[in-house]
């Protein structure tokens, strides 16, 4: 039984089929977990604006410390 299953999956146009599946419910479940709660969505669209903030314009933002032995 397991050989007659590995090789149906064997021909290249089965392998795309169950790939495709795969990827399309694992992209639908992402999309889901992102905007399935208001709250979360609202806080991932917060962060999408992170790197165009300047370090002294947000305060959730640490500062680099100087190392040891700078003077």
């Amino acid at each position: 039984m397991i050989d007659d299953l590995m090789a149906w999956f064997m021909v290249l146009s089965n392998a795309k089929i169950v790939s495709m599946l795969i990827l399309m419910s694992t992209f639908t479940a992402i999309l889901i977990y992102v905007y399935g709660s208001k709250k979360r969505g609202k806080r991932l669209e917060e962060y999408r604006n992170i790197p165009f903030l300047d370090d002294d314009q947000d305060p959730r933002i640490p500062t680099p410390t100087s190392q040891k032995g700078e003077k």
